[in-house]
């Protein structure tokens, strides 16, 4: 029979029972399995904060710091422009004009979620403690020569700093103001360095002064004032020891050799350390003309008017005044940095003698009066109605401090000579001797006496021939004018004219001839009605102040001296086509102020030193004839000149060229004017030409409130022209 088997798997009660318990465990396993996953999710929240902390502490850390730094340096970028800013505010105040500048102190960081950002830093200004610079070995040329001797010029300045406090930069930076160069300063050395000391053969020095001590946060804003300033420089040079210009400083020797490495008007260069300042000593080479100019400038400070150092002669001195005649003088003030001072108390003192003439200020009527705006004071000198002969006299201008003491003085001397107020002006001084005849004074004492003896006239033919051959001659007033029509011949080592000189013949010359010594023939008259040359000569110098020399006829008119020549109130007239009128000093100066020199042929004037036509009136309007002014070692002074010619005008100098004032033109050609080492300086200026006007300067040309016309456009060739 068949049987069925159980399956043994169901059948077992052993497999039963664990299949049951399998199964149980396994809904149990079930349950364990979900609560597994739960604790995952939590765990991972966690990590993911711990994470997202992480991530914020390292940006915090690492990242957050170099954003600030980049702050930071956009900061000083910004302030660097505020630096550079006020740069430009003390410039205008070296030029007179008044600002505020404006200078971000302090930084502020940005703020930024999830992150810690600093506080606004702040940043300190301040004024440094002051320091002394140096000039010393400059001579001036002109009226200012009196105070610019060569000696040592010291001044007090300062130094304007700003410091940021940041904190992420590195290197914590200065930007430094010493008015004579302006930088960035790191721990390790500066940056973005500039100069304004030397440039070419000009000097500018700026001297700071303020008192700022302050740490903000905030924009500071402060004046900047100019407590001495004017636009014109003083025409310096050494006297064989070289000028030199010493200055504190903090910059670096490295940085001033290479900042002045390309100067080559500086000869060395020596740098000195110190605790406080370093100084810096430039030496200029010698033997040539340098432009100085400088300026006192005020940080936040309401600025006090700088005391009086000097006092020059503008107009007036050295003058021939007629008797009862009014004579106008004009002084003016200035401080240590050669700049105007105004509001200044300048006094005149009376005069030598009984016969003295009167002075007063022109705008109060006694003998005080403060000077203007530009530190100018005008006084009036009244001579006595009579004299007996000539007559020197002379008077003072003094300036006061504030404190009411005597400053510095400055002398006027005139010259009173007898006769109505329209006769010719003559003869030199009263103290010639006058023994009734020519003579030759052989000591040279003015006076008749001792060795001295009497000249006699040794012409033959007509002519007139006096002679003291290696001794100066002298022709006193009673010998009364020298009248011939043929030559006229006055000649020794040395001059001294009295009289009138008159030639009238066709054929006949003028020869005045002082050998090596020199010639004074103050406000005589030398003419030549129609005959050949007029020759006035001397090795020395020659003196035709107030004169009157006349050349009627066609032939050449020449005065030549060695020395110096002085023209001043003069006439100097060539009437005739085509001729020369021709006056040269050779190694010395030629003044002409408020001449009349005109000519119909060219006109020249050299004066190897400096020409000063000052007031004088020039002319050549024939046949296109030039005018011609040169200076071969000096400048030219044109202010309130009036040119005229037909033909080219041109004025060349080695120094600088004032027109100031001037009224200069070319009716038919050109007007020339060019400063080889100098400038072309002036105010209210009239420059004309009927075809180019060409105006060159090496350093400058500054023609403001000025009229400039050519057939086309002016021709201006400066590296800084102010038109």
């Amino acid at each position: 029979m068949t049987h069925n088997t159980p399956n043994q798997h169901t059948q077992s009660p052993l497999r039963h029972v664990l299949r049951g318990f399998v199964a149980g465990e396994a809904r149990r396993g079930s349950h364990l399995r979900g609560d597994r996953r739960g604790a995952s999710a939590i765990l991972g929240t966690m990590l993911a904060f711990a994470l997202v902390v992480s991530l914020v502490a390292m940006v915090q850390v690492s990242a957050v710091p170099a954003w600030n730094q980049q702050t930071e340096f956009e900061h000083l970028t910004a302030a660097e422009t505020d630096f550079a800013a006020f740069d430009e505010s003390v410039a205008k105040a070296v030029d007179g004009r008044q600002t505020r500048a404006t200078l971000d102190a302090g930084v502020d960081y940005p703020t930024r979620a999830l992150f810690v950002s600093p506080a606004a830093g702040s940043g300190s200004l301040r004024t440094t403690d002051p320091a002394t610079a140096r000039i010393s070995g400059a001579v001036a040329t002109g009226e200012t020569g009196t105070y610019w001797d060569g000696s040592e010029h010291a001044f007090d300045t300062q130094q304007f700093v700003y410091r940021p406090d940041y904190r992420y930069l590195q290197s914590e930076p200065s930007l430094v103001h010493e008015g004579t160069a302006q930088y960035t300063a790191y721990g390790g050395g500066e940056v973005g360095a500039t100069q304004s000391l030397v440039d070419g053969t000009k000097v500018s020095l700026v001297f700071l002064e303020g008192d700022i001590d302050t740490a903000t946060g905030e924009a500071a804003t402060f004046s900047v004032v100019p407590l001495s300033a004017g636009t014109d420089y003083i025409t310096v040079t050494d006297a064989g020891t070289p000028i030199t210009i010493s200055v504190p400083t903090r910059l670096s020797e490295d940085a001033w050799r290479d900042l002045l490495a390309d100067e080559p008007n500086v000869r060395s260069i020596a740098y000195a350390t110190g605790a406080d300042y370093n100084t810096l000593t430039v030496e200029l080479a010698p033997g040539k003309t340098y432009d100085l100019r400088l300026s006192r400038v005020g940080i936040d400070t309401p600025g006090a008017l700088q005391e009086p150092a000097y006092i020059v002669d503008v107009a007036g001195d050295n003058a021939v005044v007629p008797p009862g005649a009014t004579h106008r003088a004009v002084v003016e003030v200035r401080d240590a940095q050669n700049n105007p001072v105004p509001n200044a108390v300048v006094k005149a003192s009376p005069g030598l003698t009984a016969e003295s003439g009167r002075i007063v200020a022109r705008d109060t009527g006694t003998i005080s009066t403060v000077t203007d705006g530009d530190g100018r004071a005008t006084f009036v000198y009244t001579a006595t109605s009579s004299v007996d002969g000539v007559v020197s006299d002379e008077f003072d201008v003094v300036v006061e401090d504030s404190a009411g003491a005597n400053v510095d003085r400055v002398t006027f001397d005139v010259q009173l000579r007898e006769g109505g107020v329209t006769d010719p002006l003559r003869g030199l001084v009263a103290a010639i001797g006058d023994p009734g005849f020519v003579y030759a004074d052989v000591d040279g004492n003015g006076e008749f006496d001792g060795a001295d003896y009497r000249v006699n006239d040794t012409g033959t033919g007509g002519d007139i021939v006096y002679d003291a051959g290696s001794d100066r001659l002298v022709v006193p007033p009673s010998v009364r004018t020298i009248v011939s029509d043929e030559d006229i011949t006055l000649a020794g080592d040395g001059v001294s004219l009295h009289v009138d000189v008159v030639a009238t013949g066709s054929n006949s010359r003028i020869d005045i001839d002082a050998g090596s010594g020199s010639l004074a023939a103050v406000g005589v008259s030398v003419t030549s009605v129609s005959g050949k040359n007029i020759d006035v000569t001397a090795g020395d110098e020659i003196d035709l102040s107030g004169a009157s020399v006349t050349q009627g006829s066609n032939a050449d008119l020449t005065i030549e001296a060695g020395g110096d020549i002085d023209l001043d109130n003069a006439g100097v007239t060539l009437t005739q086509d085509r001729n020369l009128l021709s006056v040269t000093s050779t190694n010395g100066f030629v003044s002409a102020r408020s001449a009349d020199i005109s000519g119909k042929g060219d006109v020249r004037i050299d004066g190897a030193d400096g020409v000063d036509l000052a007031g004088a009136g020039l002319s050549g309007v024939k046949d296109n004839a030039d005018l011609e002014i040169d200076s071969a070692r000096g400048g030219v002074n044109l202010n309130g000149v009036v040119m005229l010619g037909d033909g080219d005008i041109l004025v060349d100098a080695e120094g600088n060229i004032f027109v100031v004032g001037a009224n200069i033109a070319s009716a038919k050609t050109d007007v020339e004017i060019t400063s080889d080492s100098g400038m072309v300086s002036g105010r209210e200026a009239a420059i004309s030409a009927e075809d180019d006007v060409v105006i060159t300067a090496a350093t400058r040309i500054y023609l403001p409130d000025s009229a400039i016309e050519d057939e086309d456009s002016p021709e201006l060739n400066a590296p800084d022209v102010e038109v």
